[in-house]
């Protein structure tokens, strides 16, 4: 079960380059950083000219915070 979400999620992840699709601003938490429902998770973002950026995906249920999304 778990293996088909991998699978679904990267196919998801792979749409989101394919349409350079850049899902809906989450400035409040990061600037810069935007996210996509997916199924019960967020897949969190950032989009580059040449590039997508997977940050995160998390759980939508989880209580998350700006130091989730710190730059390194």
């Amino acid at each position: 079960m778990a293996a088909l979400f991998i699978g679904e999620l990267n196919q998801k992840i792979a749409w989101i380059a394919e349409e350079d699709f850049t899902g809906s601003p989450r400035d409040h938490m990061r600037k810069g950083l935007r996210a996509m429902p997916y199924r019960s998770r967020c897949i969190y973002l950032r989009s580059y000219p040449e590039r997508i950026v997977i940050v995160r995906v998390l759980h939508s249920a989880q209580d998350i915070t700006q130091q989730e999304f710190e730059e390194g």
